[in-house]
């Protein structure tokens, strides 16, 4: 038989704590994994320092290679040919830091998960026959496969690019200085637009994912009791209550995900867009 709705539809409480909760996730990585965080550091500064370099030599080539080739009668290319290997290595270096810091973090993220999946583990182990009573298998099992597989996203691909990306901007704006405040300043406003946009989506973004992963923590509970107790809902002819129920969950599910994924989906044409003014 279907189970109550209310152990079903509790909402999940906001997060509490946040500033300690990343303090804790990061102690994994300045522990077992510190060397590895930090050639990762080590890396990324090679990786976006490359990158500015290498369109700043763009510059150099095109003013004193290029350009006074097109004017002699005779050009000789062995100055342009070295400029050229140089260019290649720099962009050589970008390519191998970006390598290594996408491979160390790729093992860094599935050791941490591993470290705190037994974590979970031991403290389950501990915790009140009232809690399980209160709490589904299913959202139980989500918070080891769903949540972790988010959090493994987290710190492989999203923990590096934001660290990526707030060295680039460093780089990149103090080159900007140096060439034209004029220009750096046309740029910074340009950059509050696409900040407050961002931030508009992101919110609304950020706030149907947490309840796309409440959702799917309900969704995967109710299956896994609904497989559990089929016999049960067999003998007393409840299938269409227990459908009905099933059909409540999965559309909210759906319209979470929807929500979510709209709003992620047109951040990065949003902000293309922007950058054309």
């Amino acid at each position: 038989m279907a189970p109550p709705r209310g152990r079903f539809s509790t909402p999940r409480e906001k997060p509490k704590a946040q500033g300690k909760t990343i303090k804790r996730l990061f102690s994994f990585f300045t522990g077992k994994y510190k060397v590895y965080f930090l050639l990762v550091l080590v890396c990324i500064l090679l990786s976006s320092l490359a990158g500015v370099a290498g369109s700043l030599f763009l510059e150099v080539l095109i003013d004193d290679y290029i350009t006074p080739l097109l004017a002699m009668a005779d050009p000789v290319f062995s100055g342009l040919g070295r400029a050229l290997l140089v260019m290649a290595g720099i962009f050589l270096v970008g390519i191998v830091a970006t390598y290594i810091f996408s491979r160390m973090m790729a093992v860094i993220a599935q050791g941490v998960l591993k470290e705190i999946r037994d974590a979970m583990f031991a403290h389950m182990q501990l915790l009140p026959i009232k809690y399980f009573d209160t709490h589904t298998h299913g959202d139980l099992m989500s918070r080891y496969t769903n949540d972790t597989d988010t959090l493994r996203q987290m710190i492989s691909q999203s923990l590096p690019q934001v660290m990526l990306s707030v060295v680039t901007i460093v780089s990149v704006f103090s080159a900007m200085m140096a060439t034209s405040i004029i220009l750096t300043g046309v740029v910074v406003l340009s950059l509050c637009l696409s900040l407050t946009i961002t931030k508009q989506i992101a919110t609304n973004s950020g706030k149907y994912f947490m309840r796309q992963q409440a959702a799917l923590g309900k969704t995967n509970g109710y299956i896994e009791e609904m497989i559990h107790g089929q016999k049960v809902v067999k003998v007393f002819s409840h299938e269409e209550e227990a459908k009905a129920e099933f059909d409540r969950l999965n559309e909210e599910l759906r319209q979470n995900a929807a929500e979510a994924h709209s709003y992620a989906n047109i951040l990065m044409p949003v902000l293309g867009n922007l950058g054309h003014l």
